[in-house]
């Protein structure tokens, strides 16, 4: 079992498609069988998540962490079968995320808020046809409501 003792990236890049989570050495501090191995980057140096889905896309990256002069290497799938590395992930993608306003929110809201919306732009519409003088168009928003 692997236990995430510490996580803390040096930088988050972006793309259109993909938040990179960048590693500096001793920035993934993990505990395997009671002793604690500090993350080298001498091989993976980034955690790869899809911004649509919050998955984890580099699955196959091979991290290494190392104890005095002892190397290991666990791949990122391990990682995250074996510990919890996504919560901690959570936390630092979750501002990035493409989604992020509809999962605090739902669809329900967003439906309710953009009905309100509209009505309020049939109601100013109302009143502008009302200023011109507009009975025509003041009729057939009328109708709308």
């Amino acid at each position: 079992m692997v236990i995430i003792k510490s996580f803390l990236p040096v930088r988050i890049g972006l793309s259109t498609d993909t938040i990179y989570i960048k590693l500096a050495v001793g920035g993934l501090v993990v505990m395997l069988n009671g002793v604690e191995y500090h993350y080298l980057p001498a091989e993976a140096t980034a955690i790869h998540v899809n911004r649509e889905t919050g998955e984890v896309e580099n699955k196959d990256a091979i991290f290494v962490f190392q104890h005095g002069k002892k190397v290991k290497r666990i791949s990122m799938y391990e990682l995250l079968f074996s510990s919890d590395l996504l919560i901690h992930l959570q936390g630092f993608i979750e501002p990035y995320s493409a989604n992020k306003y509809i999962h605090h929110h739902g669809y329900e809201e967003i439906d309710i808020l953009i009905a309100q919306l509209e009505m309020d732009n049939i109601r100013r519409s109302i009143d502008k046809a009302l200023d011109e003088r507009d009975e025509e168009t003041f009729y057939s928003l009328l109708k709308m409501l």
